[in-house]
């Protein structure tokens, strides 16, 4: 060992001293000796420090070895002490080395040999121990003190150690309360901890840039980078996990801000250019894919250039957010708004069901505009040029949709502004007249267009008439007559159908009424309901009214639904028309056959009837595969205890078909069209002559 070396011998006898310092003296070259007899110079010794070694009798007049053994444990713990005496006593022998003596050697010539080779290896383990003690509190300090979070976990991701600056990241001021959590139990997404163990898999068992969103002591969540590896031991086994991670929540802000100025128009807050073209391409894409309706409405403010000129740019500024906010409050949440540049704003309009839709949320827009504008005082009236496209019809790219959407935008200018113009013509007279349409609808009923016809339907068996079905009709005041199959469809979507269906119930209950009043046989009067009505939280107190307020026994109403109805929300079908079963309504399945093919539901709804379209009666008897159908409908229908009605029934062959296989009663054009209300006690009469 060629550093110095200063060993404190405790002895009050000095031969000992001699014998120590030779045998010392053989195994350090560079030797630093005291010896010490009394308390007072030990002391001194002891208070200055700086000695590599103790060797110390266990026999000294003013003390013991044990008393000096624990003193300088109790100073310098990594200091190693010898304890040379002649006392060879097993018992002190092990009181020291619960001491934590490093090594006992008994005075005689045979052991002296032995204390240079102890002394040396004491020296040695010592300064080994000093210096992983050293090297652990240098990197505890560095742990402690770096300004980025450390931590070490177990390989399943329990907390083993973390410094103050991780607990300071994610709000823990007790280093133990976190050492009881999981990064699991850390990770605001589920799967974070699933993905950092795949990215250390995946990386020879390091990871660099790892982003996760971590959920702080107080709830509150926090974003982080972390860089992690894999500690393995000598063989191979994996030991922990370490590593380093630091907040980046104010970075993840800037980048979010960055990333919406670069999305978004600093003055509208609206997706901008950029963001409105990788959307548009998205859309485009999703509509491809999914075979739906795309509409892209391109708009330009009417002489918005005249009030930046006359008021100025300020004004201009604040109106064009106004404008903003009025267009964005014209369409649905999966719909984009943006700013393009100036006072140009474009829709993009997804998953539309026709292309009328995208001219209904442009009158809405012009609507929306209507009312002036109060910016700084001026009363301001704007309106504005719409152009409209839709995918595929007008384009199945980007490029070629904003051009054709921008040639559509000026031909609206063309036609007086303050109007909408599609790119194709024909979409245009088609788009106007299913709003003109919808715009009469909503002013039918207010305006007594609409009105009813009636259809009987007859017993097979006896010929009477047992009921009609109301059929709903509408007067318009230029187009004369409307089929049905041309407003009930705009109604349905417009939900203009709940108040139409609802003055059809009324109007139909009310007239049988009024028809046994008269004197007439009761017969029941079948009415076709909506989807929106069956799912009317409030349809059983509807009718409830309605039977109450006409006077109608409930036996003498029938409810017409159609299959898809039923299986749309089989669950609440089933409440509903229990508790109409309850009330004595009947219940009929129209246009049976031509919906859902499960069959379920007829033994689990309570159905009074089903109606055998007419598309599998047309071509009875002499189809046989129609036949077929009609005849097994009846047979099921009868086993499941349900009456059968067939609809269209036209010529007398097939109506005996129908006979011969047991159908209770038919519908159609043989006996009667559908009639006025005045003309049915005329076909009661006729009926049994059939």
């Amino acid at each position: 060992m060629d550093s110095a070396v200063h060993v404190l011998l405790v002895d009050d006898d000095p031969d000992v001293g001699g014998l120590v310092l030779r045998a010392l003296d053989r195994e350090f070259p560079r030797l630093q000796f005291q010896q010490f007899s009394d308390q007072a110079a030990f002391d001194v010794a002891l208070t200055a420090g700086g000695f590599d070694l103790v060797i110390t009798d266990y026999h000294i007049g003013w003390t013991t070895g044990l008393e000096i053994l624990r003193s300088i444990k109790t100073h310098y713990p990594h200091c190693p002490v010898i304890m040379f005496t002649g006392t060879g006593s097993e018992e002190i022998a092990v009181d020291a080395m619960k001491a934590n003596i490093d090594d006992y050697i008994v005075k005689s010539a045979t052991h002296i040999a032995r204390l240079g080779t102890a002394a040396r290896s004491s020296v040695a383990r010592a300064r080994q121990r000093q210096a992983l003690a050293d090297a652990e509190l240098r990197y505890r300090d560095l742990f402690n003190g770096v300004p980025i979070g450390l931590y070490q976990t177990t390989p399943d991701g329990q907390i083993i150690d973390a410094n103050p600056t991780l607990l300071q990241t994610l709000g823990y001021s007790d280093l133990e309360l976190l050492c009881k959590l999981n990064v699991r139990d850390l990770c605001v997404h589920p799967e974070g901890f699933e993905l950092l163990q795949h990215a250390l898999a995946s990386h020879g068992g390091k990871t660099r840039g790892f982003v996760a969103q971590l959920r702080r002591y107080d709830g509150s969540s926090v974003w982080t980078e972390s860089c992690t590896r894999i500690v393995y031991d000598a063989h191979g086994q994996v030991l922990y996990h370490e590593g380093a991670l630091q907040d980046i929540s104010e970075r993840r802000s800037t980048e979010a801000r960055m990333y919406y100025l670069a999305h978004h128009d600093d003055l509208t807050g609206l997706p901008n250019r950029v963001m409105f073209k990788y959307r548009l391409e998205q859309a485009i894409a999703e509509s491809a894919r999914r075979g739906t309706l795309l509409a892209l409405l391109l708009l330009d403010m009417d002489r918005f250039k005249a009030i930046n000129d006359t008021l100025g740019h300020a004004v201009g500024d604040e109106l064009l957010k106004m404008l903003g906010g009025r267009l964005s409050g014209c369409v649905r949440e999966i719909d984009t708004v943006a700013r393009l540049a100036g006072d140009e704003f474009a829709l993009i309009l997804p998953d539309l069901t026709h292309a009328e839709d995208a001219a209904r949320v442009a009158q809405k827009i012009l609507a929306a505009f209507a009312p002036p504008f109060n910016v700084d005082g001026h009363e301001l009236f704007m309106s504005a040029s719409i152009g409209i496209a839709t995918c595929p019809a007008d384009g199945r790219n980007l490029d070629m949709l904003l051009r054709n959407v921008d040639i559509a935008m000026y031909h609206a200018k063309e036609h007086g502004r303050n109007t909408f113009h599609f790119y194709a013509t024909k979409m245009n007279t088609k788009a106007f007249e299913r709003l003109s349409m919808e715009n009469a609808l909503r002013h039918a009923l207010e305006r007594n267009e609409l009105f009813l016809h009636y259809q009987p339907q007859l017993d097979l068996r006896t010929g009477k008439i047992i009921a009609v079905e109301a059929l709903l009709r509408w007067q318009h005041p230029e187009l004369g007559v409307i089929s049905p199959l041309q407003f009930i469809p705009i109604a349905e979507e417009t939900g203009m159908i709940t108040p139409i269906g609802e003055w059809v119930l009324r109007t139909a209950c009310a007239q049988n009424k009024a028809w046994q009043v008269a004197g007439l046989p009761h017969l029941r009067v079948a009415v076709n309901l909506s989807p929106r009505q069956l799912r009317q939280s409030s349809f059983i107190q509807v009718i409830e009214q309605t039977l109450q307020e006409t006077g109608l026994a409930p036996c003498y109403l029938e409810l017409e639904l159609t299959e898809s109805m039923l299986m749309h929300d089989t669950e609440n079908a089933i409440a509903t028309l229990t508790a109409l079963d309850a009330m004595g309504i009947d219940i009929s399945v129209d246009d049976f056959g031509t919906g859902y093919s499960s069959l379920a539901y007829l033994k689990r709804l309570p159905i009074n009837a089903l109606k055998i379209d007419k598309s599998f009666v047309s071509d009875i008897p002499g189809d046989l595969n129609d036949a077929a159908i009609a005849s097994t409908i009846v047979v099921m229908a009868h086993n499941l205890g349900i009456r059968v009605i067939a609809e269209g029934v036209e010529t007398p062959e097939q109506k005996d078909f129908l006979v011969s296989r047991v159908c209770d009663a038919m519908q159609g054009y043989l006996f009667s069209y559908p009639v006025a209300p005045d003309k049915i006690p005329p076909l009661l009469v006729s009926a049994a002559t059939l």
